[in-house]
Order: structure tokens, then sequence, then C-alpha cells
């Protein structure tokens, strides 16, 4: 009997170092978040000067600070690559979504993660480069950045960011209760002074502990033409997004390029199956699905 005793006790005795160094390895395992990186035009993306790959990108990083930096990939313009701080959660996700122009003035750059919070409700805060910026909310203005807002119910919303003499910001957010979502918008200076040019159509972020954000901003293309260009050329037809990417293969999985307007109209270079090639900005080539573009020969 004391045999069976002592047996029994030696297979709990086991069990439980077994389970203790489970838990132990588990606490030791390095938590990560989602770090995603959309960008016009195409960029190398760097953290703590570590190459990660091109964007877009979308891969799990060990939770942290880093440094973000992104250098652009096209050898036709002089593009100012981008730097700044970004955080990154456990279990959550981190956006960047830039838009690079050929000074770091005129080049706006959206970061946006999520943090933990014991509020009862959602939180939102936003912060602008340069500060002082309006922030609206829902088509209500709710004050000057920097601002957190902590009255905001659950669920989607519309956050507009203006200054004058910068680009406007305008994208779509969900917000959820357990969640405060950090909007950090570095504003792009307008080359005209003025500040109603819309950034836009949207990035919109679902605040769960493993979030998924989509963001899209037009671009302007200079090659672009209300005019009859000469045959064949296409028109670019209304999309969900309110624009078309253009694409450097004719693949729906090949890397953006740029991103042109419905209604404007391109001179067809190439046709493949299902895709046209179009020079987006007058120097660069790519290629637009067929989808979304109506060809005149």
């Amino acid at each position: 009997m004391k045999r069976k005793v002592v047996f029994f006790t030696v297979i709990i005795l086991i069990i439980l170092a077994i389970a203790g160094t489970i838990k132990l390895i588990s606490s030791r395992t390095p938590k990560e978040g989602e770090l995603r990186v959309e960008s016009s035009p195409s960029v190398s993306v760097f953290l703590d000067n570590k190459h990660l790959g091109r964007s877009p990108y979308r891969e799990k990083v060990q939770a942290g600070e880093y440094t973000l930096r992104l250098v652009p990939e096209s050898t036709t313009g002089n593009i100012a690559p981008w730097q700044g701080k970004i955080s990154v959660g456990a279990n959550l996700l981190t956006f960047v979504n830039a838009v690079l122009s050929e000074s770091e003035l005129s080049s706006a750059v959206d970061v946006l993660w999520l943090e933990k919070s014991i509020a009862s409700k959602p939180e939102l805060s936003v912060i602008t480069n340069p500060d002082g910026a309006s922030v609206v909310v829902d088509d209500i203005t709710k004050g000057i950045t920097p601002l957190t807002l902590q009255d905001l119910p659950e669920g989607d919303h519309s956050l507009t960011v203006t200054s004058p003499g910068f680009l406007t910001r305008t994208m779509k957010i969900k917000l959820t209760v357990g969640y405060k979502l950090i909007a950090s918008l570095k504003l792009a200076l307008s080359a005209t002074g003025a500040s109603d040019v819309t950034a836009s159509p949207s990035a919109t972020t679902s605040i769960t502990p493993t979030p998924t954000l989509k963001s899209g901003t037009k671009t302007a293309t200079s090659s672009a033409t209300t005019q009859t260009p000469q045959k064949p050329y296409v028109v670019i037809k209304d999309t969900p997004t309110g624009f078309l990417r253009v694409r450097m293969d004719p693949s729906t999985t090949a890397t953006e390029a740029g991103r042109v307007n419905p209604g404007d109209k391109f001179h067809v270079f190439d046709e493949q199956t299902g895709w046209f090639q179009i020079s987006y900005d007058g120097t660069n080539k790519g290629w637009v699905s067929g989808t979304y573009a109506t060809e005149t020969k």
C-alpha cells in the first residue's frame, strides 16, 4: 500500500514539474506583435538598421520600441527617406502608411498602433507633426492636437485632421473597449499653401488583440489627363477604394508602384491578359487591372 502511495506521489510530482517547466518556457518566449507597412512609392523597410524587406510589408516582430526607416527603392526620382520611432505591442498591430515625396516636408506618414486600456470606453489619442492641428471625429470638431478622447462610443468612426498650409488627412477607424488607438500623423506641406486637399480615401483599423488595418491614399499622377490621349488608352473606372493600385508587374501580388484615380486617362504601352501598362506619373510605367479600366483602341 505504501509503495502505491509513493508511486502516485512521484507521478504527481513529475506532472507538476513538467507543468512548471512548460510555464517557465512560455514566460520566456518573446512576445510578438504585427508590423504592417504600406507606402507610395515602394520602399525598403529597416527596423533598428536591420533590413526586413520591402513594402507592402506584413510580418510578426518582437514587441518593443524601434526606429523604423523607409528608404525609397526607385532610382528614377529623388524621393526623400523617412525615419521615426514606432511601438509594437504584444499580439497587437502597428500600421505605417507613407506617401513619400522629394522633400520630407511634403511627405505624409501615418503611424497607428494599439495599447491595452482599462477605461470603460475605447480611447483615441491623436498626435500630429506639427502640433496644433484640428481633430474632427464624425464631422464634429473635438479639439487641437495633441489630443486624447475618452468619450467616443465603440464602433466605426471617421477621423479627419486639418491644419492650414498642410494636406488634410482623413481615415476610417474602429474602436473597441479595452484598447486605445494612437494615431501619430506627420502632415505633408501643401504645395499651394492650402489645406483643402484630402489625402484619403481611408485607413481602417479594427481594435482587437490581433487587429487588421487597411489603408489607401490617393496620389497625384502627372501623366493622367481628362483629355483624350493617343490611342490605345484606358479610362480608370470607379473602384470600391476610390483609387486603383498600379503594380510593378501584371499581377495582384506584385509590388504597388503608385495609385491612379477614377476618370484618369492613360496611353497604353503594352497589354497582357487582363492588364494594361501605363505611365502613371509621366516617367515610370506600371500595370493596372483591366477589371477597373476601360480600353479604347
